[in-house]
């Protein structure tokens, strides 16, 4: 039966997510009725007939698990939007009781954690993600505030969860409501100390982790990254080097603490536990050492995925190890599909939001891929027999190995490479050559050793945990190194994904399986597949939502173009974690120009990030002397009003600056360069953070005609020092777009500055309302859309500025 509830159970709880609103709880009590009714009469039938189930039956039990799926998990994500923070109560200093849950992230500018709240004033959430600054000095954080457990009385200053809305981009606003956080913050005041400590089974946990993690730093590993990865789940020290070497290489499933740790921990405690089992005749009169060492197995393998933080991956692998202890204990046959099945079931009955993250989909497809394929081929008994009685080299087993484990993996990466696409838009192409020789030194080297330093931090241990990582390390760089390590190719949509899957799974069946060539049109379909571009004359202009800052992109029908690139502040930037994805997403291999208007941080701040990844035909900037122009890779050039050019039929300029004084070499927002884009269906400008003095000598020495404009970005995020009446009537836009952050310190846009636009019948549109902003210059005539409307779920927040509240909101 399970065989058939899992399926069912995964597909309603895919279903909900779709969702762009959740219905009210009567219509989840009257499916979740539907599913009872549906199962009961299953349940009958399958009793009568186990073994042979007709497809009524199935029918039934498979329609069950959909609406018990779907009716369950949205009545406890309808209770998780409840408990989410109003908007009435954010940027509010608030005091709030309650402990420390569990600890985060540790930068230099602060340190993150998860309070567990008893007592706050009405409407603030149960779960709050804080940060505590470390480098204010007006606020002094106490030593035993980082322990899980402690209570204590903090002033906060709370928002809603929100997140960057882009293509391509990590959704942050399903991440917190996956993990049931209800609003994000910081502490504003020292805090104070209350007495008790809280113990629930989590911050037991969360206690033992923080003793192993500090138990770890104390060892000087020149590797700590590593220790910390392969002995507690915590992947945090990882830099983005580090990070690109290892996606290169396809070995990011061994870094993580995945089914195959798991399964190896048990594997090493079991084989240990029943030897020295073995080694007492009056224990196995009580107990037979296979089944003591599985029960040693079983909870070695629990400990550590406790340990580890609990992951999809490692929930699935001990699922999967205590069915088949279970199935071993009783003496019943089990197969690994039907285990398999069960494991999917239960992880998503503990968790039906872990269908919205990559490590889900690609566990329990390898898994899968593994019990389907990773029996070897059928052989001639007869022939293994007569080989066994002979004398074979030394050498023959470890081929034989070595070439099982190349057909597994290169199998597993070509199954997994849709999915691998869908979410990150690139493939290791050469992961199977990386992972024949990763696998087997992580796995027997370097795990076993990072479990010895955790245990026994002794100095011989680490020196050898430092040895088994740099050679590894060396190993990896030297194939991310190769000409064709990474395949990167644009995100497919999400409809192909799984007809590509399916068709390469169908493709790497056993002979004789009819058809088998349909996995390569799979194939075929991800590798050329492109997104749809603008054709002659045409073009899409995309205002990206980077937070407090400024990206945009110009895309014709054969030419790219990126305007400013965003923020770099604290753990952020723009460029790696906004820019790089959506352009990859866009199939975008190199840009034929960048223009960064002027050296602020919120405008140029993503850009090296964004250099290192794709190259860039010529780069131009505003407000920057010879000696930063220089250092600007390729050749930077100063924006100049002369620069005219023409791609696909769509006609650029540079209207801003000229390059006589006054705005050569400076840094300030008047020195922005401004561009205008003209295709069939109007023309955009884009100005920076140009501000009304600007604004004036632009009125003052171009022509009207210059000036107009369909659509406009405001200038400086909306502030009050541009758009000027005066401007605003020179460009006639009919739609201006805000580049402002969520709840920005600096209130943009000014609430007059938008009465102004409204005034003049333009329509606005904002990026931290409305995520990335796409205006489409066709043939037609122009249209714009947003990525939050475009792509509605219910978890998103919905958000109109407090501070502007005569603003209708865009439809």
């Amino acid at each position: 039966m399970i065989v058939t509830l899992a399926p069912g159970w995964l597909l309603g709880c895919i279903a909900l997510h779709l969702l762009p609103a959740l219905p009210g709880r009567g219509a989840f009590a009257a499916l979740f009725l539907g599913g009872a009714l549906a199962f009961v009469p299953g349940w009958r039938r399958w009793r009568k007939a186990p073994e042979a189930p007709d497809l009524p039956t199935h029918g039934l039990v498979f329609l069950a698990a959909v609406l018990l799926a779907f009716s369950s998990s949205g009545w406890r994500s309808a209770l998780r939007l409840a408990d989410r923070l109003p908007e009435a109560l954010a940027e509010r200093e608030l005091v709030v009781e309650g402990y420390v849950r569990a600890l985060g992230v540790e930068q230099s500018f602060g340190r993150s954690f998860a309070f567990a709240v008893e007592r706050a004033p009405a409407g603030v959430p149960s779960v709050l993600w804080l940060l505590a600054p470390t480098t204010r000095k007006d606020v002094t954080l106490p030593d035993a505030l980082w322990q899980p457990g402690s209570r204590w009385r903090l002033q906060v200053e709370l928002r809603p969860p929100h997140g960057l809305a882009d293509p391509g981009v990590f959704d942050r606003e399903f991440f917190w409501f996956s993990r049931g956080i209800g609003a994000t913050g910081r502490v504003t005041a020292a805090p104070t100390a209350l007495p008790g400590t809280v113990w629930t089974p989590r911050v037991a946990l969360e206690r033992w982790r923080e003793a192993a993690r500090q138990r770890l730093e104390r060892t000087g590993s020149h590797h700590g990254e590593w220790l910390a990865a392969l002995a507690i789940g915590d992947m945090r020290g990882f830099d983005e080097e580090a990070w690109q070497t290892i996606a290169a290489t396809g070995t990011a499933h061994l870094v993580s603490i995945s089914g195959l740790h798991v399964t190896l921990v048990a594997v090493l405690a079991g084989g240990m536990a029943a030897a020295l089992w073995r080694r007492n005749p009056a224990r196995l009169l009580i107990l037979p050492a296979r089944p003591a060492g599985l029960a040693a197995g079983v909870l070695a393998a629990l400990a550590y995925a406790l340990l580890s933080g609990m992951e999809v991956p490692t929930q699935r692998a001990v699922v999967m190890l205590l069915a088949a202890a279970g199935a071993l204990f009783s003496g019943r046959f089990v197969s690994g599909w039907t285990v398999l099945m069960l494991s999917l079931w239960a992880v998503l009955v503990f968790d039906p939001w872990a269908v919205g993250a990559p490590g889900f989909w690609l566990s329990f497809l390898a898994m899968g891929a593994l019990i389907v394929y990773g029996a070897p081929a059928t052989q001639d008994t007869a022939a293994e027999a007569n080989a066994a009685e002979e004398t074979l080299p030394w050498y023959r087993p470890l081929l034989s190995f070595g070439r099982k484990l190349v057909t597994v993996q290169w199998r597993l990466t070509l199954l997994l490479a849709p999915v691998v696409l869908g979410w990150f838009g690139s493939v290791a192409a050469l992961g199977t050559l990386a992972n024949l020789v990763a696998i087997p030194w992580v796995s027997w080297v370097v795990t076993p050793l990072a479990l010895l330093v955790l245990v026994f931090p002794a100095g011989l241990f680490v020196v050898a945990f430092d040895a088994s990582v740099a050679a590894l390390e060396a190993v990896l760089r030297l194939c991310a190194s190769l000409p064709g390590a990474t395949l990167i190719l644009p995100h497919p949509p999400w409809p192909l994904v799984p007809a590509a899957t399916a068709a390469i799974a169908w493709m790497l069946l056993p002979r004789g399986t009819p058809a088998r060539s349909i996995g390569l049109v799979g194939i075929a379909s991800i590798l050329f597949w492109q997104p749809p571009r603008p054709g002659p004359g045409e073009a899409r202009l995309t205002v990206l939502d980077v937070g407090q800052g400024l990206a945009v992109h110009v895309q014709t029908a054969a030419h790219d173009l990126v305007f400013d690139t965003g923020p770099r502040q604290g753990g952020f930037d723009a460029g790696s974690r906004v820019l790089l994805p959506y352009l990859r997403a866009q199939g975008v291999r190199r840009l034929d120009r960048v223009i960064l208007s002027h050296p602020d941080e919120d405008h140029i701040g993503g850009w090296p990030a964004l250099a290192r990844a794709l190259p860039a035909a010529s780069v131009r900037a505003g407000g920057m002397d010879e000696a930063r122009l220089a250092a600007l890779p390729p050749l930077a050039l100063p924006c100049s009003r002369d620069d005219r050019w023409e791609w696909d039929g769509v006609r650029f300029a540079i209207l801003h600056p000229d390059l006589a004084d006054p705005w050569k070499g400076r840094g300030d927002n008047d020195a922005s360069c401004v561009l205008r884009v003209e295709a069939a269906g109007g023309a955009a400008i884009v100005p920076g953070d140009l501000g009304q003095r600007g604004e004036r000598h632009l009125l003052a020495t171009l022509p009207a005609q210059a000036l107009r404009a369909e659509l406009v970005v405001a200038g400086h995020h909306g502030s009050k020092t541009s758009s000027s009446p005066k401007w605003i009537a020179a460009t006639g836009a009919r739609h201006v777009v805000y580049a402002a952050g969520y709840r920005n310190r600096f209130h943009h846009p000014d609430c007059g500055v938008a009465s102004a636009w409204r005034r003049a019948g333009a329509q606005a549109w904002r990026s931290d309302r409305d995520g990335a902003v796409t205006a489409f210059f066709a043939t037609e005539g122009l249209s714009v859309r947003t990525h939050r409307a475009e792509t509605r779920r219910y978890w998103y927040s919905v958000w109109q500025d407090p501070s502007c509240e005569e603003e209708e909101p865009s439809p």
